[in-house]
């Protein structure tokens, strides 16, 4: 592989990123109704779940399956910003820990404690978030019947449905109103540079907002591709037990271009976004941004699935690699050339 080069171009102060309506409109056109969208979806799955374990039939499993699925789109769309709360309060890995050693949540099943969602909302990340659920809903290869869910499984699910959907609320609190004795996060960021204790400068919100773009970006192209085509190991496929890793790929995808343009795709919200500012300073590279965005999808999207059965299949792996070059020349461009201009 080639070495990279950082392109530095060094701007005028008038040029320079200082738009406070761009960090206004990430978090009220883009984080906040994101989110929304998560909370409404974990409640239906709480909901979905409570259906299933009161009247465990086919219909039910099917339904719970399937809003677990949905959940995952505005989840995994919200990655591109998984800083703030989600970091430092630990509701990231609350909600997503992963890759899951199922042998975590036999060891719960088998442990022969009550299971109650006090319980279970002291258990470690890796045994109540989605990837939990995801293994006691579809079992290890999205097959699990109906007749081999035990009470046990009944039990656990149950009782981490309800952690799962106040974490996800925890979340979006954590930015709207503030949790835990912290104040709304919103305010911290949209003030940058303007009493922030931990965004100096506006440049620092928008160099956030940036590495949260070039920090999924890696972890696709390197970790969730990367680490799994290079070991062709499916056990490291993050979405593994549903076999739908590769939407949760599509979504990262989205993630980053709803980061770069300042809005929610899902909902219509229609914010300022970084790419104003690149465009408005070096439009051939927003041009080019924009159009490896599209490049990236569909070669994402060219990919054979389920990516779990495919990932060892020797046809299929020109699509996978070519999938990985150009999320990694995505990486490149924000790293190399977008980073260096917000950072003046």
């Amino acid at each position: 592989m080639k070495a990279a080069f950082t392109i530095r171009t060094f701007l005028p102060p008038s040029q320079r990123f200082q738009d406070r309506q761009v960090l206004v409109d990430f978090v009220d056109a883009l984080i906040v109704p994101n989110y929304e969208r998560l909370t409404d979806l974990t409640g239906e799955l709480a909901i979905a779940i409570a259906t299933f374990t009161d009247n465990p039939t086919e219909a039910n499993l099917e339904a719970a399956r399937a809003v677990w699925l949905a959940a995952r789109n505005p989840w995994e769309q919200s990655e591109a910003f998984a800083f703030g709360p989600a970091a430092f309060l630990g509701l990231d890995a609350e909600l997503d820990d992963w890759p899951l050693n199922e042998a975590d949540v036999i060891a719960v099943l088998e442990s022969g404690d009550t299971l109650t969602p006090e319980y279970v909302d002291g258990l470690q990340t890796s045994q109540k978030g989605f990837h939990a659920i995801g293994y006691l809903l579809f079992g290890t290869d999205s097959e699990k019947p109906l007749s081999t869910f035990s009470d046990r499984d009944l039990a656990y699910l149950a009782a981490i449905a309800p952690v799962f959907d106040q974490t996800a609320n925890d979340l979006l609190l954590s930015w709207t109103e503030g949790i835990q004795g912290y104040p709304a996060f919103r305010s911290e960021f949209v003030n940058a540079g303007k009493g922030s204790e931990i965004y100096p400068t506006v440049q620092a919100a928008g160099e956030e907002i940036t590495q949260g773009i070039i920090g999924i970006l890696d972890e696709l192209g390197n970790v969730k591709i990367g680490a799994a085509i290079a070991t062709q190991n499916p056990f490291l496929l993050e979405s593994r037990f549903s076999q739908s890793s590769l939407a949760d790929f599509k979504d990262n995808l989205i993630s980053a271009k709803n980061a770069y343009l300042g809005d929610y795709a899902a909902t219509g919200t229609d914010g300022q976004g970084l790419s104003d500012f690149i465009a408005a300073i070096d439009p051939e590279l927003d041009a080019q941004i924009r159009s490896q965005l599209v490049i990236a999808m569909a070669d994402v999207e060219a990919i054979p699935g389920p990516l779990e059965e495919t990932l060892c299949d020797r046809n299929a792996q020109p699509a996978i690699s070519a999938a990985q070059d150009s999320v990694l020349v995505l990486f490149d461009l924000f790293q190399q050339r977008v980073l260096p201009l917000v950072q003046q």
